[in-house]
């Protein structure tokens, strides 16, 4: 199905966020806001997979916006960094809206930072009927640590270049046992455990990390995540999850679908890899809706 991109802008608090409409010719009723992740970036590398998604989902009938929040990309606005997006996310639905007459259902496409941020956002708005998020960012100092303790050395050590180092006396054994030192002190610093019995206001909760799963939890429509072998930042999220029962009770909800590609990097960049995600999103996509 052919689909056109028209470029425009999203007014949000006097601020021009710069977005791309991915029109179909012939447009479903469900429809897909992207959430850009990461801080400034150009339009290549993990920025251009959004593209491609977006291309594919609206070759597919599903008409897509995606943007660039404020302070972000090619947008006005002052960057202030995903914990303070909602108004910037708001903004593109209501245009996405606008563009789509008689839409019914609004997705939010979100990796990363991004995927937090949609975490902790879309409970607020009935409009959106469904998430569709790669491996979320919840940095930790301790599980941050635990993550690289448990995965990335061991991958190193699988690794040629990590031998050659040791063989050409480039690898300095002092360091690395002073680096695991610190990063098993920093795992330390979180058992998992916080209190359930009282439920505390949402936008007085502590942390971010405590704000998406709070969020999450409320959000009453249907959640699909995907999960990377290769990607540090899912591992971390991983942690988080295997040290928290209130994470585990959330993620095994019947309205959540968890999708591993283990063989996959963080922003899907190997085309298998992104083709597959893609043909797996439209797959849940038409079933959920169609």
């Amino acid at each position: 199905m052919k689909a056109e991109e028209i470029p425009l802008t999203i007014l949000c608090e006097e601020a021009a966020q710069i977005g791309i409409f991915h029109q179909p010719e012939h447009a479903k009723k469900t429809g897909v806001v992207v959430v850009v992740a990461g801080g400034p970036q150009y339009r290549v590398g993990c920025a251009r997979q959004i593209i491609l998604w977006s291309r594919r989902l609206a070759g597919e009938g599903y008409p897509v916006l995606r943007f660039d929040y404020r302070g972000f990309g090619d947008s006005a606005g002052e960057f202030v960094g995903f914990e303070g997006i909602n108004d910037d996310i708001k903004t593109a639905i209501d245009k996405l809206m606008e563009l789509v007459p008689g839409l019914e259902n609004v997705v939010l496409w979100a990796e990363c930072n991004a995927a937090s941020a949609v975490m902790m956002y879309a409970w607020r708005d009935p409009r959106v009927s469904a998430l569709i998020m790669q491996n979320p960012w919840v940095r930790h100092v301790a599980t941050q640590a635990r993550a690289y303790m448990r995965h990335y050395y061991l991958m190193r050590v699988m690794q040629k270049s990590f031998w050659l180092k040791l063989g050409t006396l480039q690898f300095n054994p002092i360091t690395a046992i002073g680096s695991l030192m610190v990063l098993r002190r920093n795992a330390k610093q979180f058992n998992g455990t916080q209190p359930t019995a009282v439920i505390r206001e949402f936008d007085n909760l502590p942390t971010y990390q405590e704000k998406m799963r709070e969020g999450l939890t409320r959000f009453p429509g249907k959640t699909l995540l995907f999960m990377s072998g290769y990607s540090m930042i899912g591992k971390e999220f991983d942690e988080l999850v295997s040290l928290s029962p209130q994470w585990q009770r959330v993620l095994a909800s019947k309205t959540v679908t968890r999708i591993d590609h283990p063989d996959a990097d963080h922003t899907f960049s190997r085309s298998q890899d992104r083709d597959k995600l893609a043909d797996d999103a439209l797959s849940w996509l038409n079933k959920e809706f169609l």
